[in-house]
This record gives C-alpha cells, sequence and structure tokens, in this order.
C-alpha cells in the first residue's frame, strides 16, 4: 500500500478508538470532554512525523537507510515535542508512539495482511526498538520529561532504565516500551514482545465480520478489553448489551448508556485502553475494517 494508505489507516483508527460511541467507562463521541481532545489533537499534531516514519520504514526496506541509524528516538522526541506544542503543552505519549511505530513497520514490511505477516511485523518492530540503543532512550526520555510527562520518566527511571544503564546493559527503545507498558497498555502496541497485538487485531477483524459494522466492532473489542476490570453488578448489563447486539439495537445502545452513566456515577474510568484499542484498530483498518 502507499504511504496515503498508512496515514490514512493511522488517522482513522485512531479517529474510530476515540469517537466511537458508546464505549462504558471509556472516553466517546457522547461524553466528550479534555482527555478525548488531547489524545486526538496528539496523533493529528505527529502526522508530519507519522509520515516521517513511513518514509524511514521505506527507505530501510529499499536499503537506502540502515535500521540502526533511522534515529527512532529522534523521531519520537519530535512528535512529542510538536504535539506538546499543538495540544497547549499536554501531549499523550501512549497513542503517539504506536502511532508512529505502526506506520514505520507497516512502511517497512509492507504487507498485504497484517495478520498473516504477523510474525515479519513483530521482527521489523525488533529491529527498529532495539537498533538505536541508548541513544535511542536518551532522545526519548529527555523528550518525556520536557513535555512535562514526569509520571512516565520516573517510573522509567524507578525500573532502571537510565542512560548509563542503558549504555552498560545495551537497552534499546524496546526495553522503555515493555516498562511503559506494564501501567500505560498503549506502549504494548509498541512492545517487541507483546504477542498479543496481532491476535487482537486478528479478533477484531473477526468481530468486524460478524456483524457487518466497523464502529460496533470496536465497541465489542474495547468492552472485552475492559471485561476484567468491570465491577460484578456490570457483567450481567454487558450480556445483556451483547444479546441485543450493543450498537445495532435500540435497546442496546440504551443499556450501554445506562451502564456508562453508573460507571461514570461510581467513579470507574477506564480511558488508559483507549491508546491501546487505538494501536489495534489502525492495524485492523489496514486490513480492511472500515465505520
Amino acid at each position: 500500500m502507499t504511504r496515503y494508505d498508512i496515514l490514512r489507516a493511522i488517522i482513522e483508527g485512531a479517529h474510530l478508538a476515540i469517537y466511537a460511541s458508546i464505549k462504558p467507562g471509556g472516553i466517546h463521541r457522547l461524553r466528550l470532554g479534555e482527555e478525548a481532545e488531547i489524545l486526538a489533537s496528539t496523533v493529528y499534531a505527529a502526522v508530519p512525523m507519522i509520515g516521517e516514519a513511513a518514509d524511514i520504514g521505506e527507505k530501510v526496506r529499499k536499503g537506502d537507510l540502515a535500521a540502526p541509524h533511522a534515529g527512532i528516538g529522534r523521531l519520537l522526541a519530535k512528535a512529542l515535542r510538536e504535539a506538546w506544542r499543538w495540544t497547549t503543552r499536554r501531549a499523550a505519549p501512549d497513542i503517539l508512539v504506536p502511532s508512529i511505530t505502526n506506520a514505520l513497520i507497516l512502511a517497512y514490511v509492507d504487507p498485504d495482511s497484517v495478520i498473516r505477516e504477523a510474525g515479519d511485523l513483530r521482527e521489523a518492530l525488533s529491529i527498529f526498538m532495539k537498533g538505536g540503543g541508548w541513544r535511542d532512550i536518551k532522545e526519548f526520555m529527555t523528550a518525556l520529561k520536557a513535555i512535562g510527562a514526569e509520571e512516565m520518566h520516573t517510573h522509567l527511571v524507578d525500573s532502571g532504565i537510565t542512560y548509563t544503564h542503558a549504555v552498560s546493559e545495551g537497552l534499546g527503545l524496546a526495553d522503555a516500551v515493555h516498562v511503559l507498558g506494564s501501567r500505560w497498555p498503549g506502549f504494548r502496541i509498541s512492545d517487541p514482545l507483546e504477542h498479543r497485538v496481532y491476535e487482537d487485531v486478528k479478533h477484531l477483524i473477526e468481530l468486524y465480520k460478524k456483524m457487518h459494522d466497523g464502529i460496533n466492532a470496536v465497541i465489542a473489542f474495547y468492552i472485552e478489553l475492559i471485561k476484567p476490570r468491570l465491577p460484578q453488578w456490570a457483567h450481567k448489563m454487558i450480556m445483556e448489551a451483547e444479546k441485543n447486539g450493543y450498537m445495532a439495537t435500540k435497546e442496546g445502545g440504551k443499556i450501554l448508556f445506562r451502564l456508562d452513566l453508573e460507571l461514570a456515577k461510581k467513579g470507574y474510568r477506564y480511558d488508559e485502553y483507549i491508546p491501546y484499542l487505538a494501536g489495534i484498530t489502525q492495524l485492523a483498518v489496514y486490513e480492511g475494517l472500515r465505520p
């Protein structure tokens, strides 16, 4: 596919994940606020860098550039700072990083199918995320601190990801996103060790084929993601919503709406899963999912 197809998949996938409605306990178009704007604006602000990632992937595939010299840490740092400026000094690294790495590996592998060529995509991710070593980690961590993502920066340091350790142990960005993914699920998309990613893409496509509705499939997949964290009382409502086809029927929509209100009232929020949902949906859009 072309560079344009990749950019379209990244933007459309993020858009569907953020605005698909109704996602109980999460951001959706009927309950918008600052978090939705930050997630969406972070991706939109980084479009030039997402395009640059696609260009890098293509150059490495054609042999015009070596992966260790691709400067992925520099690219991520540039994108983080641009998103921070665009979003009035608050960006979302956990949706930005996977958006860039998805574009990078799609352009490098140029797959006919994300699902059938999952092994090649994982291998490509490993090549890029380990290639730059400590230099990439330094660029990335410096940018996290510069944009005020102190919690993420501190989590890395407390987990032993420092410049000195990176040099002595030969660490790369793969190690950084693996650590961050333990608290912010979106980073798991960029982790070469996270085998669940492509199984989830496959599952989302299966839901899409079954439902013949991309938005409803995204909602159903989101619900499966958060189900282990839902309070016990919510499970009965989820079963009823599923029985009624989620948003495919008025009754299903009403149940999801009531559940969303109850979760909000009782303080249950699952916004941290939206960046992961975005990364999976981006790959699914490339595979053929449509709204």
